[in-house]
């Protein structure tokens, strides 16, 4: 896993709050996620150059220097 300071987000508002903030550029999803939420976060992040990894029972979304999405 990456080394840089990862923050958790407990659903899927805080998550984007904390992507969006710039302070942050990794974001452990730390509730069960649904199948939704998954690919709305993949719709509104990926697209726009993010990552998502499976590291054990979560998933990390990592951010680098890319245009914030819109909200929605």
């Amino acid at each position: 896993m990456t080394k840089e300071p990862i923050c958790n987000a407990e659903n899927y508002s805080q998550a984007c709050e904390l992507l969006r903030s710039g302070l942050v550029k990794h974001v452990r999803l730390g509730w069960q996620i649904g199948g939704d939420e998954f690919f709305q976060i993949a719709s509104d992040w990926c697209d726009a150059g993010a990552k998502i990894k499976k590291y054990d029972d979560c998933f990390v979304i990592s951010v680098k220097g890319f245009p914030i999405p819109r909200q929605s």
